[in-house]
């Protein structure tokens, strides 16, 4: 079998999901030099980061960490749109494994007990076949060991990609409604409520909706990137 495995790497070897050039190590997905080359956020161990400053006054949360720096035209953009739109769920359990081991090393987080994935509108599910969230999630799951709830959050109205808009064109597509199946689960507990990338914040504003309602809820938030 290893025989096989060495002749098909040589004819189709693992490539870079940046840059195209071979992978150094066999099922990484990312080279070293655009490893490198990352913009990485640290916010998992700033309290009071950019991240969290952004929802003052908006959300009241515990904590908040993004793995990255999302620019137009960037190495990050160019992962999040494989992730999103060409089925590449292995970057979402990849990332979510980095900043999950970033949160299990920071007291900030470690009182979480269930992690939701913002979830998409059941009919754009259903056509893309599979929410890019959930896999991040997962990724932070087995890292934290806080279960995760796919289901318990429903978007009920659709919204367009935040991704490529400026400031003033994400806050008009602000009006995000979800609803929750269950608040008694939920009472007292500690929620990371995650995203792919976090723009405005609109679509956890609406996501927080709901939440809030929930009695002695706490609720922090983590992303694969946020926008600058």
């Amino acid at each position: 079998m290893k025989m096989i495995d060495d002749i098909f790497n040589i004819f189709f070897p693992e490539t870079c999901l940046i840059c195209s050039q071979e992978v150094e190590i066999k099922g990484h997905l990312i080279c070293f030099y655009c490893l490198s080359e990352l913009p990485l956020t640290h916010f998992s161990f700033m309290p009071r980061n950019r991240l969290e400053k952004s929802f003052r006054g908006r959300i009241p949360i515990t904590s908040a960490s993004s793995l990255l720096y999302f620019h137009k035209k960037g190495p990050v953009q160019k992962l999040m749109h494989q992730l999103k739109y060409h089925n590449k769920q292995e970057i979402g359990t990849y990332f979510g494994n980095w900043l999950g081991e970033e949160i299990l090393r920071n007291e900030r987080f470690e009182t979480i007990d269930f992690i939701l994935p913002v979830p998409m509108h059941p009919d754009k599910q259903k056509k893309r076949g599979y929410n890019q969230v959930t896999t991040f999630a997962e990724g932070l799951s087995g890292k934290t060991k806080a279960q995760m709830l796919p289901d318990l959050l429903v978007k009920i109205s659709k919204s367009l990609s935040q991704t490529h808009k400026n400031r003033i064109e994400r806050n008009e597509n602000k009006r995000i409604e979800f609803k929750l199946r269950d608040r008694i689960i939920l009472q007292d507990k500690h929620v990371l409520l995650v995203d792919d990338i976090i723009t405005s914040g609109s679509t956890l504003e609406g996501c927080w909706e709901p939440l809030s309602k929930v009695k002695g809820i706490k609720i922090s938030l983590a992303s694969i990137a946020f926008t600058v």
